[in-house]
């Protein structure tokens, strides 16, 4: 969806310059492009209802743009927002300062319109999503003046500062005594990353093949049913004879659709070709959305419901709203009805 980098700041000094030096705080720099696709399809989604972008990694951990095409609550619902929300909350104990801006581009990379906040956001345990609800009115974003909107679409650019703060006693030297050291540093957490990592290493032979159509899959028991209930008491149930067999079949998909939901399980994300506008780009959403909610992944179902927003048209409306119904996904269901309130196009809203 777009490019992002990390780089850490810094200042060089030539060797005959006046002798000097500046405390700086360390900090890393990063940068992601968000272009929304279809604005005229997304907008409508209601109050509160937000569009993400990919996510990215900046100081080693991801992060993803939040954007509420029709206001972040009631009382600015005339206003578009952006937030920036780290993935997973940090670990009790770890915080992150960060400062950012949220920048509208128009044709060839210019700035429209730029919103900073300078002072440092703490990112914690407690509060893992900082914005601005007042980013700019939906009639100044839509309005010919400003040409951020292109063929049915904007893009946005978030550039982030992570300030490298040490925590008291980090980075200074340990006490000592007559008896040797009496304070031990102690890294942030990283049990969840170093795990999936070794999975994917290729040093943790897959325990499971899985036969979908002509095609086979390797995985690992213990990652599919960590992301599933549906695989969990399928694999770990001691029902049936997948509970034991290293081979199972599954008929309900594609091949390819199940390559999807393989790659959510060990990347939390889904592949590129499931998010791009192929031919078969909606067949394909909506199969993963299906499968997202028989495997019971709550998390993926909700990307792909994200998903499916691109979709919806004046045709397709009441189609995805009755997959939505027969789905169970309220948000899914009340980005239809929005968009068909718009248009003025009939539906019941109690069916």
């Amino acid at each position: 969806m777009g490019c992002c980098f990390s780089a850490n700041d810094g200042y060089e000094y030539d060797d005959d310059a006046v002798s000097g030096s500046v405390n700086e705080v360390p900090r890393v720099t990063g940068v992601h492009q968000f272009t929304i696709r279809q604005y005229s399809g997304v907008k409508g989604k209601g109050v509160g209802k937000s569009v993400l972008s990919r996510n990215f990694t900046v100081a080693g951990r991801e992060w993803f743009v939040r954007f509420y095409p029709d206001g972040y609550n009631s009382d600015t619902s005339d206003h578009v927002a952006f937030f920036l929300q780290s993935l997973y909350r940090p670990s009790c104990g770890s915080v992150y300062h960060v400062e950012f801006s949220f920048a509208l581009l128009g044709g060839g990379g210019a700035v429209l319109h730029d919103v900073r906040i300078d002072r440092p956001c703490r990112f914690d345990n407690r509060n893992n999503s900082w914005g601005v609800r007042k980013y700019i009115t939906r009639e100044q974003l839509e309005g010919a003046a400003l040409g951020a909107i292109h063929d049915d679409a904007l893009t946005v650019r978030c550039t982030m500062h992570v300030i490298q703060r040490r925590r008291r006693g980090a980075g200074r030297p340990v006490a000592t005594g007559p008896g040797g050291p009496v304070r031990v540093p102690v890294p942030p957490s990283c049990h969840a990353r170093n795990a999936m990592e070794f999975l994917l290493s290729g040093d943790a032979p897959f325990d499971l093949e899985i036969h979908v159509g002509d095609a086979t899959f390797g995985a690992h028991r213990l990652a599919l049913a960590g992301q599933s209930l549906y695989f969990r008491k399928l694999l770990y149930g001691q029902v049936g004879n997948e509970a034991s067999s290293p081979v199972i079949r599954l008929r309900e998909m594609s091949p390819e659709a199940f390559g999807a939901v393989l790659h959510y399980v060990y990347h939390d994300s889904l592949p590129a070709e499931a998010t791009t506008k192929g031919r078969n780009a909606a067949a394909m959403a909506r199969e993963v959305f299906e499968a997202a909610d028989m495997y019971a992944m709550e998390r993926l179902k909700l990307m792909c419901a994200s998903n499916l927003c691109r979709f919806i048209g004046d045709d397709t409306a009441s189609g995805i709203m009755e997959l939505a119904k027969a789905h169970s996904c309220d948000p899914l269901k009340k980005a239809c009805e929005n968009y068909m309130k718009r248009r003025r196009i009939p539906f019941n809203p109690d069916s």
